[in-house]
């Protein structure tokens, strides 16, 4: 056994983990660190730290000596699911927002939708419950160290004492791009298909001399560049022994293992008790068992569902994307294939509008014909926020003269009806419908669309041109089921700001029903996008 391998053996036994991670970074016990007072909020909080938790934040926390800064900017971590991963989330940002003054600390998960339902459903009621912060409908007290804001776009837990900031990424190109951010947490990182978050990020965190940043995640498939990229690095980084200020700390079965060995489970899953009833220790408990690992296997009766378990509980990446797609979503070779960054709208455009859920991004979308008379979809503006919408459409409706616009009354694209009659851009019925009105297609009529819009890109009588946000919808998009075998997509189950792609699937439905209303004397309106 060499040095190395003979001090990992060591540090792990220090900590009691029974379960290695199969990849680390190596605890130097010289450093001082902040880990136990992080593991002392958590339990505070209601879940005390297991020990590949405290063997985690312990290293990642370390402080160089010399400087007096953090040893490590970049951390990153990846266990199976239901490894308590929340807790050990909020208690960092807890320690991070109690201990210094005017912090700035993000977190973000799949979206912003999904940041927002984890920090109201799951860290609100745990810092209410221990009394951090008010719970629902209660008041402020002295006692509490927290109040909440849940403003739209605004939302935070700010710490009295010190004035941190505990914010929410809405993950838009804007979002995180303030003047500082201190600390960075990305959650369920796997599902972020590209480096917007830490584009926005990293030069917040330029000239923090403490700064940092992590992501935590379980493996992804193919399409979780970003992940399996920071994967490749922190695995290659732990095995060279080279200094650096990334950490990274991964539990994980290999390729090859057998799933149905609890040997291999307890090889890979760090919170999984051997035991029916944990009681390893008076201080801590394994979150998971093995009964309730194997009645999940047991689940899984086809390839796709044992495809999830591996990924679940196994931690491995899917090394086959398909069985990962949503087969109501066309694939992005499909959406590539289609693409002539040359080509021109000729009459008849129709124009579609679309928000994020929370409002915190819109699209303009633009279809009309296109070459060989196939309909092409242009993205004319991608922006955050909606406000800048009526205005920009008003400038569109005098200069592009659509012979319909668009939008679903039930998104938060229905709070621009107003201001957009305001604008000229009034809504009318289908027997009084002129050109230039807006159309709100009902429930059925968009299931239609969405559906229609798949089906032109998967028999290829569609057109773009290229443009990068369409591409992104399309690879992070879902559906949801509308009943019947229809279906629309899915805001809040998609991956990504699919607000391009509802945009086109609208725009297209209003085309193809609006295109009569085109005149002879109608130019090329879209010769100057591209």
């Amino acid at each position: 056994m060499s040095p190395s391998e003979r001090d990992r053996a060591a540090i792990y036994a220090h900590y009691g983990l029974t379960c290695p991670p199969r990849f680390a970074t190596l605890r130097n016990f010289n450093n001082k660190t902040y880990g136990p007072k992080v593991a002392k909020i958590s339990a505070a909080l209601g879940a005390p730290f297991m020990p590949w938790q405290r063997y985690v934040f312990d290293t990642a926390l370390e402080i160089d000596p010399y400087t007096g800064l953090f040893v490590y900017r970049d951390v990153g971590v990846t266990v199976p699911r239901q490894h308590g991963k929340t807790t050990g989330i909020l208690a960092l940002c807890c320690h991070r927002g109690m201990a210094w003054k005017r912090q700035q600390i993000l977190y973000a998960a799949q979206n912003g939708t999904a940041a927002r339902q984890k920090w109201e459903d799951g860290q609100l009621p745990i810092l209410a419950a221990a009394g951090f912060a008010p719970g629902e409908g209660e008041k402020l007290l002295p006692s509490h160290r927290a109040r909440v804001r849940k403003a739209n776009g605004r939302e935070a837990i700010i710490w009295r004492k010190t004035g941190s900031i505990h914010g929410l990424h809405a993950s838009t190109e804007q979002s995180g791009h303030g003047p500082t951010l201190d600390l960075g947490v990305k959650d369920e990182f796997f599902a972020q298909v590209d480096d917007r978050i830490s584009a926005a990020w990293s030069p917040a965190m330029i000239t923090v001399l403490m700064a940092q940043q992590y992501w935590f995640s379980t493996m992804g498939t193919s399409r979780s560049v970003p992940m399996n990229a920071a994967v490749k690095t922190g695995r290659e980084l732990t095995t060279s022994g080279e200094p650096t200020r990334i950490a990274y700390f991964d539990w994980s079965a290999p390729i090859g293992s057998d799933r149905t060995d609890p040997a291999v489970w307890l090889a890979c899953m760090p919170a999984l008790c051997p035991d029916p009833v944990c009681r390893c220790s008076p201080e801590w408990r394994h979150t998971i068992t093995i009964p309730t690992v194997k009645t999940e296997l047991d689940k899984a009766s086809t390839p796709s569902l044992l495809a999830d378990f591996d990924r679940a509980y196994m931690n491995q990446v899917r090394e086959d994307d398909e069985v990962d797609e949503d087969p109501n979503v066309p694939t992005l070779s499909e959406w590539e294939l289609l693409a002539n960054d040359k080509a021109v709208a000729g009459a008849g455009l129709a124009i579609a509008i679309d928000t994020t859920p929370m409002a915190t991004y819109s699209a303009v979308v633009a279809v009309g014909e296109g070459p060989d008379g196939l309909p092409l979809a242009v993205v004319l503006k991608h922006g955050p926020g909606n406000t800048w919408v009526p205005a920009f459409a008003a400038e569109l409706a005098e200069t592009l003269r659509p012979v319909a616009w668009v939008l679903d009354e039930k998104s938060r694209a229905g709070e621009l009806i107003t201001p957009l009659s305001k604008a000229g851009i009034v809504r009318a019925p289908m027997d009084k419908f002129q050109r230039g009105n807006l159309w709100i297609p009902s429930l059925h009529e968009i299931g239609a669309a969405c559906g229609g819009f798949s089906t032109r890109v998967k028999t290829g009588s569609l057109v773009h041109l290229g443009q990068k946000v369409m591409a992104d919808a399309i690879v992070g998009a879902r559906t949801r089921s509308l009943g019947d075998g229809a279906i629309a997509f899915g805001r809040k189950v998609s991956s990504a700001d699919i607000s391009p792609m509802y945009g086109g699937a609208l725009g297209l439905a209003a085309w193809e029903r609006f295109q009569h209303l085109a005149v002879e004397d109608d130019y090329d309106v879209l010769d100057s996008i591209g």
